[in-house]
């Protein structure tokens, strides 16, 4: 997930969506989806900004891709925040029978 400044056109919002696709694809990732989540306003502002569009890729990747990643995102100056999550997979109960 990253947060763009509210005031962000769509334009610049889906060049965000691809660069972050590419920035996945190069390190060797899969991108399953990658979208505007919505628009919302902040708890506090972050660099000035009250308002921000949130924008929500699920990607599978390599663990030691995230590192690059990480720092791509902190660098673009357009980013107000990022944050990567790891999904944890549901394990089948049934199996520890």
């Amino acid at each position: 997930m990253w947060i763009l400044p509210g005031a962000t056109s769509d334009e610049d919002g889906e060049k965000s969506v691809e660069t972050v696709k590419d920035l996945i694809t190069k390190n060797g990732g899969e991108v399953a989806s990658a979208a505007l989540w919505g628009r919302r306003s902040m708890s506090y502002p972050i660099k000035k900004n009250g308002e921000g569009a949130y924008y929500l890729a699920r990607f599978s990747i390599d663990g030691s891709a995230t590192p690059e990643i990480n720092r791509v995102m902190e660098a673009d100056q357009s980013v107000l925040r990022h944050l990567l999550v790891r999904e944890e997979r549901k394990k089948a109960a049934a199996t520890e029978s």
